[in-house]
C-alpha cells in the first residue's frame, strides 16, 4: 500500500479526538482541582468572598497556563486573544475583589482598596499552590497530547482563557447571590462548585459527545 493511499484513509477527526483514557485522566484532574474549594467551604467554612478570591486566582493561573502554551501554538491573532484574556481576568478580578471585599462604611477609595485586598489575604496559600499544581498537570497533559514532548501527538492546543472568562463571570455573580439568598449558605456555595465542576467536565467531553 502506498504512502499516499494511507494518507487518504486517515480521518482528520481522529487526529483531534482524545482517547478515552486521556479524557478520563483530564476529568480526574478537573475533579481534583474542584475538590480544593469544596474542602475549603466544607472544612474551613469559607464564605462567598474567599471563594470569589480563589476563582479569580484560578483565572489568573489559567491565563499563565495559556502563556506557557503560546510558544507551541500557531493561531491567528494569538497576541490579541491573550491581551483580551489579561484585561478581562485581571481587571474583572480586581473589581470583583473591590466590590465584594470592601467595608460598607468606607467612603474613601484608597481605604476601600486597602480593606478589600486585606480581606482577600484571608485566603491561605495552600489552595493557590494546589490549584497551580493541578493546572500544571492539565497543561502538561495538553502539551503531551499535542506532541510537544514526544513528537507523536496530534491533538491541537487551545487557549482556555476565553471559556474561563465566561465561567469566572458566572461564578463571581452567582456565589454571593446564592450565599445571601440561600437558607443554607454552605450548601449554596457547594452547589456553585458542583456547577463549576460539571461545566469543566462537559468542556473535556464536549467533542466526544458532539461526535
Amino acid at each position: 500500500m502506498s504512502a499516499s493511499h494511507t494518507r487518504k484513509n486517515i480521518d482528520p477527526v481522529e487526529t483531534m479526538r482524545l482517547s478515552t483514557p486521556a479524557l478520563i485522566s483530564r476529568t480526574v484532574t478537573v475533579i481534583l482541582t474542584n475538590l480544593i474549594p469544596l474542602y475549603g467551604v466544607w472544612h474551613h467554612g469559607w464564605n462567598s468572598f474567599i471563594l470569589i478570591v480563589l476563582f479569580v486566582v484560578e483565572g489568573i493561573i489559567v491565563f499563565l497556563m495559556d502563556l506557557l502554551k503560546r510558544p507551541f501554538m500557531k493561531i491567528k491573532d494569538e497576541s490579541k486573544i491573550l491581551f483580551f484574556e489579561f484585561v478581562f481576568i485581571f481587571f474583572f478580578g480586581f473589581f470583583a475583589i473591590l466590590i465584594f471585599g470592601r467595608d460598607e462604611d468606607s467612603t474613601d477609595l484608597v481605604m476601600t482598596i486597602r480593606t478589600s485586598f486585606k480581606a482577600a489575604c484571608a485566603l491561605p496559600l495552600w489552595p493557590i499552590l494546589a490549584i497551580l499544581l493541578m493546572r500544571l498537570l492539565r497543561t502538561g497533559e495538553e502539551l503531551l497530547a499535542a506532541g510537544v514532548f514526544i513528537g507523536s501527538g496530534r491533538q491541537p492546543l487551545y487557549f482556555k482563557g476565553g471559556g474561563w472568562m465566561l465561567l469566572l463571570f458566572f461564578l463571581v455573580m452567582t456565589a454571593p447571590f446564592i450565599a445571601d439568598k440561600s437558607p443554607n449558605p454552605m450548601a449554596g456555595l457547594i452547589a456553585v462548585i458542583f456547577i463549576k465542576t460539571l461545566g469543566e467536565v462537559f468542556g473535556v467531553w464536549a467533542h466526544r459527545i458532539a461526535k
